[in-house]
């Protein structure tokens, strides 16, 4: 059976086994979830980016080992292609996708940081996020979800 509970506390202070934030094309630098990632990682996923290494395509998947300053083991980078606008089928997809990756990883304690425009976008994508676990049959996952304003 799935779980999830959201946080006010900052992603890279959320426990479990990896900690899990989209990463797009279109959006540099980083922002959100993968910036506070990548400043705590010491700027490891910005310096992929600018040398090519990285680019958040849909499918890119970067995992990154804890470095001391996260209060979970990895770190995840999800390449979610160009980035929403706003809550849409495509993001549903994504959100899909993210979990997907994480479980076929053998991460059941997962960390998600996603951006919200507001209150409003903030509770459908934490509804739709239960929904996803809910219809993943058999999982045992257990979610803890932060959710920062959209920069």
């Amino acid at each position: 059976m799935s779980r999830l509970s959201r946080s006010d506390e900052p992603l890279d202070r959320l426990p479990g086994e990896v900690a899990a934030a989209f990463i797009f094309t279109d959006v540099r630098p980083p922002r959100g979830g993968a910036a506070l990632l990548d400043w705590r990682l010491n700027g490891r996923l910005s310096r992929m980016l600018l040398h090519g290494e990285a680019e958040g395509g849909l499918g890119e998947h970067i995992l990154v080992a804890n470095n001391g300053k996260l209060a979970a083991d990895w770190a995840l980078f999800v390449g979610g292609g160009t980035a929403p606008k706003r809550l849409s089928a495509s993001s549903r997809k994504l959100l899909r996708h993210l979990l997907d990756v994480c479980r076929q990883a053998g991460f059941s304690r997962l960390a998600i940081g996603l951006s919200a425009a507001d209150a409003e976008e903030a509770e459908t994508l934490e509804e739709a996020l239960g929904e996803i676990l809910a219809e993943t049959a058999g999982s045992k996952m257990e979610c803890l979800l932060t959710i920062d304003d959209d920069l």
